[in-house]
């Protein structure tokens, strides 16, 4: 549902082959009783350097409204910025639950000890789109890297990310650690064994055909056993996403 006219929506969905049906809602009605109006839009547009024109009041805040078999609304997933929408891999898993192999762009490294891998939802970015970058993390067997916090001296699991401007990432997404305990020492530690991922949202807010946009992902871990430690680590991923042009 947008604000657009009808002529609009049926020329947009012919022009990208959409199949569903889109509603307008002229006037903004139901997207003001839903309290989804963007009231700020001449801010917003002022942030990415652009005019607001008469035409674009009435724009909506990004929304999903998930609906049970009885069509009552169960959760509402609303965006603070008015041009980065979910993508439809986040929300088939985070709404639905379904995960799709992620066949998209990857690079990958070997540590001692330790693999790293850094990926991207799908086969590259759409403009203002929130897709995700997953850092998986894989250990030896009877290995570990530290979670957080970690006590003093040792070095637990931190990941920072660098793109160009535009590009937006949201806080990394980490699974909980778990306790783990060693006889004759006072520190609690609590620690990554195995595989784990890091998932961080990204939306790719750059200038129209930018075209592929580098990213760089850097790991800060420490790996060890119940007896030894490795040196603590920093890690540099670099993964360059393909742009996706929709014509």
């Amino acid at each position: 549902m947008s604000y657009d006219p009808p002529e609009a929506l049926r020329a947009f969905a012919d022009a990208h082959g959409i199949q569903y049906p889109l509603l307008s809602d002229r006037g903004s009605v139901v997207i003001e009783r839903l309290g989804l109006l963007d009231r700020d839009l001449e801010a917003h547009h002022a942030h990415f350097g652009m005019p607001t024109g008469e035409h674009q009041l009435g724009v909506a805040y990004p929304a999903v409204f998930l609906l049970d078999g009885e069509g009552r609304v169960v959760q509402k997933r609303i965006q603070d910025n008015y041009r980065a929408r979910e993508g439809g891999l986040v929300v088939l898993e985070k709404v639905l639950g379904i995960r799709p192999r992620r066949q998209g762009v990857a690079t990958e490294t070997a540590q001692p000890r330790v693999r790293l891998r850094l990926s991207a939802d799908g086969d590259g970015y759409a403009r203002y789109q929130i897709t995700r970058l997953h850092i998986e993390i894989d250990a030896d067997d009877g290995w570990h890297v530290y979670g957080q916090p970690a006590p003093a001296g040792y070095t637990g699991l931190a990941v920072e990310l660098e793109a160009e401007e535009g590009v937006e990432f949201g806080s990394p997404e980490l699974p909980p650690p778990h306790e783990f305990r060693v006889d004759g020492l006072a520190e609690q530690f609590v620690v990554y064994e195995g595989r784990m991922e890091v998932v961080v949202p990204v939306a790719f807010n750059v200038a129209r055909d930018r075209g592929p946009v580098p990213v760089r992902a850097t790991v800060s871990y420490q790996a060890c056993t119940a007896t030894e430690c490795l040196p603590p680590a920093r890690v540099q991923l670099e993964l360059t996403v393909p742009e996706i042009v929709v014509t």
